[in-house]
């Protein structure tokens, strides 16, 4: 056998080994290169990654400022649609409860009622869009304070019982001894739920008691509250009763068609008390009757002994303190509502002094003067919140009667900094006769005043008020078709003197637009501007009215050339009007 010697043996090892070195570098180099390209690869895509990332945030953040920009003009149309909507529904249901009052003839007191029940059902169909919009705009606010069930209730049976469908139907309160006398809670909430309920079970049924109970036990909070709304009506059927809180829903019976209404009143209530912790429900029987329950966990409040008056609960409308020969200071900037509240105030036998401005409210309020104040929020040179917070510093709360103000704003929006201010009760317009008179009587039967007032209210029409004759070519400037409304409202004196009133308030008002243009003050300028364009299209001068709405809108007609001249316009339209006084 041959040997291989010693030498191949080793060539060919060396060789063997070099080619498995080469191939060892081959494959770390091409491992290499793999990594180095998936490093790249992966570092362009991490760039790209955050490239994404980076446009992807600023598009949420794009979508974001379009989502609070849109937030932010909801609020605002909810705002303006509710001034500019509850203004004249005010207005004219207050003019129809006045005309209601002298109207003798039974055929025109039907047709008087027939435009008060339609007025009420578009008062109430507004309220609901509005109350509606502002949860989706999520601008509805929920406060906390100190609640009286009982008053409250006893102020939401009276005020039912007042209005035509509640006149002839007994409206029973009972009220459970284990219902805390203080909690705290959102009284406008707790009020706005009773009253829905209450006013279901009245459209819902038509005879038979409506009955509301109220009962607390107790809870980890403090007590468990529960209101219940009972009625004998029609009824509801059980696989129906999943679809009564839901949006723009309304459940079908002999008695839907007539109640009318947007199908909002019980998905708000939901919403309501679901916003305060609490619950909603219902048991019914088809031809039996329902019963609508709330549950609301709260917290009880001491109440102080200072207190019991202020806080008392007013068992009936008896209690309530009168309001003849009462004196109220009234500031409202508006002519319209002016003559409203005016005769509002006669109609309850009150003497009545009006402010146009807060300012001149603030001028004439002495606590030895006036047993109420009935405050506008809205008002030019300065508005009623700033009037009462000055009026507050002024004199000490012993010494202040209440302090109720009026607005056609959205509720939220000013309540808060009504309370801080200092004003007892915030009331919204549209307000009827009969609230306002239990609003005025609750406020001053919590409050009562220690000066004597006369003991009989006296009329007091304007020494220089014309005769009819006198005003007759100034009421053929206004259009025909608004002289004829009015008159069916007004007598012809009666007329003649508001648009006396008009001509002279808006040629103040034409003044301060002008200033108000020469010194570029857009805001100022475009509520005085607001407030001319509604009172003289109310009274027919539409060419004033539409004047003033460039005025408003800041965007004069072609032909007027600025806004300077628009005023101009204005004011020697007034001029010519005025030489006819």
């Amino acid at each position: 056998m041959n040997e291989e010697p010693a030498d191949r043996v080793s060539r060919r090892r060396y060789q063997r080994e070099q080619m498995a070195r080469q191939e060892a570098e081959a494959l770390l180099e091409q491992k290499s290169r793999e990594l180095f390209l998936a490093n790249e690869k992966l570092s362009a895509h991490s760039t790209q990654l955050e490239q994404r990332v980076s446009e992807r945030t600023a598009e949420l953040q794009t979508a974001l400022e379009r989502a609070e920009a849109a937030s932010t003009a909801r609020s605002r149309f909810v705002a303006t649609m509710s001034h500019e909507i509850r203004t004249p529904l005010g207005g004219m249901l207050g003019m129809i409860d006045l005309l209601s009052m002298d109207e003798t003839d039974p055929a025109k007191k039907e047709l008087l009622n027939y435009a008060k029940t339609a007025g009420v059902g578009l008062s109430r169909i507004v309220n609901d869009v509005l109350d509606f919009s502002k949860m989706e705009a999520g601008v509805f606010v929920f406060e906390e304070e100190s609640v009286d069930i009982r008053a409250l209730v006893e102020s939401v049976r009276i005020l039912a019982g007042s209005n035509d469908k509640g006149a002839n139907r007994q409206i029973i309160a009972k009220i459970d001894a284990s219902v805390p006398k203080l909690f705290l809670g959102d009284a406008t909430r707790i009020r706005q739920l009773i009253s829905n309920l209450i006013s279901n079970a009245l459209r819902y049924s038509t005879e038979g008691p409506i009955i509301i109970r109220a009962q607390a036990t107790p809870h980890p909070k403090d007590a468990l509250l529960r209101v219940e709304v009972e009625d004998f009506g029609v009824g509801i059927p059980e696989d129906k009763l999943s679809d009564l809180f839901k949006d723009f829903s309304q459940v079908s019976n002999a008695l839907t068609a007539a109640a009318q209404g947007t199908g909002l009143g019980l998905a708000i209530c939901k919403r309501i008390i679901e916003g305060v912790g609490g619950k909603i429900g219902v048991q019914s029987i088809p031809g039996v009757g329902s019963t609508f329950w709330i549950e609301l966990p709260v917290e009880v409040v001491a109440l102080p002994a200072s207190n019991q008056n202020k806080t008392g609960s007013l068992e009936d409308s008896d209690s309530l303190e009168s309001l003849v020969g009462k004196r109220v200071l009234i500031a409202e900037d508006n002519i319209i509502n002016q003559k409203l509240l005016l005769t509002y105030a006669n109609r309850m036998q009150l003497n009545a002094e009006l402010a146009e401005n807060g300012r001149i409210a603030l001028e004439m309020f002495s606590p030895d003067k006036h047993d109420l104040v009935l405050m506008d929020v809205a008002m030019p040179e300065m508005d009623g919140l700033e009037a009462t917070r000055r009026i507050r510093q002024k004199w000490s709360d012993r010494e202040l009667p209440p302090i109720l103000a009026l607005t056609a704003h959205v509720m939220d929006a000013i309540e808060e900094e009504a309370t801080l201010v200092g004003i007892d009760t915030v009331l919204s317009k549209p307000i009827p006769f009969d609230e306002l008179k239990l609003a005025l009587e609750t406020a001053l039967s919590r409050k009562p005043r220690k000066v004597e007032t006369a003991a009989a209210p006296a009329e007091t029409p304007s020494e220089d008020a014309p005769a009819s004759g006198d005003e007759a070519p100034l009421l053929k400037l206004m259009s025909p078709g608004a002289v004829d409304e009015l008159l069916q409202m007004f007598t012809v004196e009666d007329l003649s003197d508001l648009v006396r009133k008009f001509v002279l308030d808006s040629s103040l008002r034409i003044d301060r637009i002008t200033a108000a243009i020469d010194e570029g003050d857009e805001d100022a300028m475009s509520k005085e501007a607001h407030s001319l364009k509604g009172s003289s299209l109310v009274l027919g001068f539409t060419e004033i009215s539409e004047w003033a709405r460039q005025i408003e809108d800041g965007k004069p007609s072609p032909d007027s050339g600025s806004l300077g001249e628009t005023a101009n316009r204005i004011r020697n339209k007034l001029q010519d009007m005025h030489a006819l006084l």
